[in-house]
């Protein structure tokens, strides 16, 4: 692997392994989920900072609040990165106040989602309301398949002011290329909102991803699982080397399944998989200059991509265990 790569794992693992001391109860794939946000900000996990930020959510939230759910964990990292750690809170509660005012149903996802308004929140009303009509625009197209998990992507269109009937246009035309190889699935639909954020063409970022795909599993990643097609989407349009990239993913995933804590066991193959295609992601986006174009709006729909997915696996995982 490369070594800008390899550091960046060394750092995701050592992180996982720190937050795991502090939040014991949580779920393996949370663990993840908080490392690779700190990666996405090159950071290390300092147990003092997130323990500070799990004191100010639990002293300023009560026991049935959004924000002691399934996003607790990431949202105690982002508040323990800052000094005005409670001022960051307080936004995100005012903007959760406002997503539900404009419509959207309480759930887990309002949490992540209330945190990435924050830099909106001088307009937190206007983003709400568009962000609830876009919601209602997706779920239109794809009724059966939009759900809570959706917010985020909502919020992101609303935030970066995105046209909704050009979303919606660019959306339906990914989902159909896309139907024809993986079918209408949340995956698909996640790769598709990816894509439709993206000013290139559709049809060359569908085929590039998909190009991408086929290229991860012949180079041994023997998994029917699509948890990595909308990572693959957002790695396709920053134009990375296909057979570069797959190389990468599938000596990534090779190593973690070496390293203690992403055992069959405690991740399984297609979270792990996940995972690697994330860490490849992340150093794609930052190996960019910072002043390239879109660059903000590049990392929000990365880490947009990494809490949807994640969080929306580990819901599954609670349904399935009757939890």
């Amino acid at each position: 692997m490369r070594t800008g790569i390899v550091r960046r794992t060394e750092q995701f693992i050592e992180n996982r392994r720190r937050i795991e001391r502090t939040f014991r109860i949580s779920s393996p794939q949370t663990h993840c989920l908080c490392a690779l946000l700190l990666g996405l900000d090159d950071r290390d996990a300092d147990l003092a900072s997130i323990r500070r930020g799990r004191k100010i959510l639990r002293k300023n939230t009560g026991m049935f609040s959004a924000f002691r759910g399934l996003g607790m964990a990431p949202a105690a990292i982002k508040i323990g990165e800052y000094e005005d750690g409670e001022r960051r809170l307080n936004f995100a509660k005012d903007n959760l106040r406002k997503l539900k005012a404009a419509g959207f149903a309480a759930t887990d996802y309002l949490c992540p989602a209330s945190f990435l308004m924050a830099k909106a929140h001088e307009r937190a009303d206007a983003v709400a309301a568009e962000a609830y009509a876009q919601y209602l625009s997706m779920r239109h197209a794809q009724r059966i398949l939009t759900g809570g998990e959706d917010v985020m992507f909502a919020v992101l269109f609303a935030m970066y002011e995105a046209d909704k009937a050009v979303i919606s246009a660019r959306t339906d035309t990914a989902m159909d290329l896309f139907s024809a190889r993986f079918s209408r699935t949340n995956a698909s639909q996640m790769a598709s909102f990816a894509i439709a954020l993206s000013d290139q063409s559709v049809e060359a970022l569908a085929e590039r991803t998909e190009r991408l795909y086929d290229a991860v599993r012949a180079a041994g990643e023997r998994n029917r699982e699509m948890l990595d097609l909308p990572l693959l989407a957002f790695l396709a349009s920053l134009d990375v080397p296909v057979e570069q990239t797959a190389a990468d993913i599938h000596e990534l995933s090779a190593f973690l399944k070496t390293r203690k804590g992403f055992s069959a066991v405690r991740v399984g193959r297609s979270q792990r998989l996940f995972y690697a295609t994330a860490l490849v992601a992340i150093d794609a986006l930052l190996g960019m200059p910072a002043d390239a174009p879109d660059a903000a709006k590049k990392r929000d729909l990365l880490q947009t991509l990494m809490v949807s997915g994640i969080l929306l696996f580990i819901a599954a995982s609670m349904a399935a265990s009757g939890i």
